[in-house]
């Protein structure tokens, strides 16, 4: 047994018993010497005391003084040892049998014959303080409370751990007899009776339950019916006027009026409580109605945002404290085993949290997938409008892989609540717990296939396919002709490839196709410029007078059949393909003459050299090769005949 707390004990019931606070170290050693001899025998745990008793208690001293239970205060006189615990052990035993002293006021500092130190005890108002109170239990430091009452009505030293509910209970005993005195029941049941005009039973009924089981009245106070809270703010102001009209005050009169004033505040505590749990309550119901409604899926901030059909902020009805219990025991507790809990949070790709309802996930899957489509078919049509236009392809128009990957990035650009759903693991578990369900899913709305996610191209509705098909509609007929499409995309690509060269090249090229021509023959044989150049023209004035009709210049002539062969509509277009066909003959013309720097050019060279060119893969896919073999052979003599 721990020999500090013996004399800590054996200090409080000195005190208690010599109705003291301090005592003198000197005395207390004398008492505590007579005290162990005397008892040693019967006592065991006081013969530690009985020798070298100085030594041994300036030991436990301080001890007890270091753990804050007593203070050696030194002066002249000598040391004196002050006990806190003897006001809070004062005050305790004046509550102990209160229902015997009912008719008395509530025990103060002259009632029991003390003075608290400051530093013990904390001054309270009871129409601030004591509200605030009762709804957060006060701490033990200081321990001693004063309730200060109005009206000159006195004042009552009270316990902290008295505010949640003992100080109540005490005050409807004082309640109680004075209902009991002086035929004050029947008195204020005739006097409350044209407040409850109608429940006159039920207010005599609540006055008899009161005298005989007063306690009751706590539980009822609490829930602050319809009728208890209207019965309690009548009956005690009724009481308070009563009494305040008396001049001379009797002991019973201050009592009754010290606990309708307590009751009065619990009343409207418990009340207010009350008032503010319906309306936190009515507030959640809303907040449920919130998520309920679309979007359908929403974050913290704006879920803090929320207000009621009036525009009042929910926060505010309902603490923030209580949203976060809220939230958090709807993400976490669940009605039965196995299900999901009723809401549900995904994480975005970005760190976005979005609150969703379980039994809203399914339809925000649909909601978002019907409005990102038209933005997705958008996307895609445009894009590969863009590339069909200038005859390019992608993986994507072909590849059903590569369309579903290219679909994937759409949605995470353009609607990343929905690419986050469908990629969050619960919407499997929510599909299944459905599809379980009493009503199941509609074959139409399933998301999953034997435990995979449906291909996104079938969510979306979006077949490659119709969606090639689509733009292939915007775009000119030749660019749904695969023959014409592939000769303009091969010469595009050859003019991709010649610009890429050219800018390779740091030469300048020549002004005129012939003069470039002649140029490289002349720098791979020795044949003089000029005669190679007479003969050259010769040999194309002597073609040109058998090969173009009467009433047709060359150019117009050349104009007639190229309208034979190119039949684009489109002006760039048609444009582009003639030019393409030109640069072809301009590089096949001065391969040959490259190869022929030392034999003849004649009129038939000229037609076997347009039959060669009309026999490439390329060109055999344009119409009309007649009229393209003649044009051939025009652009030839036009090239060296100028």
């Amino acid at each position: 047994m721990n020999s500090g707390t013996d004399l800590f004990t054996i200090l409080r019931l000195y005190a208690n018993k010599n109705r003291i606070p301090q005592v003198s170290v000197a005395v207390f050693l004398q008492f505590l010497e007579k005290y162990a001899k005397h008892y040693e025998a019967e006592r065991a745990d006081l013969a530690y005391w009985s020798q070298d008793t100085g030594r041994k208690v300036w030991a436990e001293l301080s001890k007890l003084a270091e753990q804050g239970k007593i203070e050696l205060i030194t002066d002249e006189a000598g040391t004196v040892i002050a006990i806190h615990q003897f006001y809070i052990d004062v005050i305790q035993q004046a509550y102990k049998n209160i229902d015997e002293s009912a008719e008395l006021p509530f025990p103060d500092e002259s009632s029991l014959g003390i003075v608290v130190p400051a530093h013990q005890i904390r001054n309270i108002n009871i129409e601030y303080d004591l509200p605030n109170l009762i709804a957060q239990p006060p701490q033990d430091n200081p321990p001693i409370l004063k309730l200060t009452f109005p009206d000159n009505s006195g004042s009552a030293l009270l316990l902290s751990p008295m505010i949640q509910k003992r100080l109540l209970e005490i005050a409807l005993l004082k309640v109680r007899h004075y209902l009991r005195s002086h035929n004050n029941k029947e008195y204020l049941q005739h006097k409350l009776a044209p407040a409850f005009h109608g429940k006159e039973t039920q207010l005599r009924d609540t006055l008899n339950h009161l005298l005989v089981r007063p306690f009751d009245a706590i539980r009822d106070m609490e829930n602050s019916g319809d009728f208890i809270y209207p019965f309690w703010a009548y009956l005690c102001t009724q009481i308070k006027n009563d009494i305040k009209k008396k001049n001379d005050r009797l002991p019973e009169d201050i009592a009754a009026l010290q606990a309708v004033l307590i009751v009065e505040v619990y009343n409207n505590y418990f009340k207010g409580k009350v008032t503010r749990e319906k309306e936190a309550e009515t507030a959640f119901r809303n907040l449920e109605l919130q998520l309920e409604k679309a979007p359908f899926f929403y974050t913290l901030d704006e879920i803090i945002r929320f207000t009621d059909t009036k525009g009042v902020p929910l926060l505010g009805q309902y603490t923030q404290e209580a949203l976060e219990h809220y939230l958090k025991a709807k993400t976490t507790t669940t009605e039965a085993k196995e299900t999901l809990p009723d809401l549900l949070i995904v994480l975005g790709h970005t760190g976005e949290k979005w609150f969703i309802k379980k039994n809203k996930m399914l339809v925000l899957c649909f909601k978002l997938l019907g409005e990102v489509r038209p933005k997705v078919k958008t996307a895609i049509s445009q894009r590969w409008y863009r590339l069909m236009q200038n005859y390019e392809t992608e993986p994507a128009m072909q590849n059903e892989e590569a369309f579903e990957q290219e679909l994937w990035e759409l949605i995470d650009r353009l609607s990343p609540p929905l690419s986050a759903l469908l990629n969050d693991k619960k919407l499997y578990l929510v599909h299944t717990e459905f599809e379980n369900g009493e009503h199941g899913i509609p074959e139409h709305t399933r998301l999953f296939y034997k435990g995979s996610l449906v291909p996104l191209s079938e969510l979306l509705l979006l077949k490659q396919k119709d969606l090639l098909t689509d733009v292939k509609v915007l775009l000119p007929f030749w660019y749904s002709l695969p023959i014409i499409s592939s000769i303009i995309a091969f010469f595009k690509q050859q003019r991709k490839k010649l610009k890429k060269v050219k800018k390779n090249v740091s030469t300048v090229a020549p002004q005129h196709d012939l003069e470039e021509i002649e140029t490289d023959e002349r720098n791979n044989s020795g044949v003089k410029q000029k005669d190679h150049r007479k003969e050259l023209r010769e040999v194309a004035l002597k073609a040109r007078s058998s090969l173009i009709p009467e009433g047709h210049t060359l150019d117009s002539y050349m104009d007639e059949l190229r309208d034979h062969w190119n039949r684009l509509i489109n002006v760039e277009a048609k444009n582009n393909l003639t030019e393409d066909v030109n640069s072809l003959i301009r590089d096949y013309l001065r391969r040959t003459i490259r190869s022929l720097k030392h034999a003849h050019f004649t009129a038939d060279r000229i037609s076997n050299l347009a039959e060669a060119l009309v026999n490439t893969p390329n060109l055999q896919k344009l119409p009309a090769q007649e009229s393209l073999k003649l044009y051939i052979q025009l652009y030839i003599i036009k090239l060296l005949s100028e």
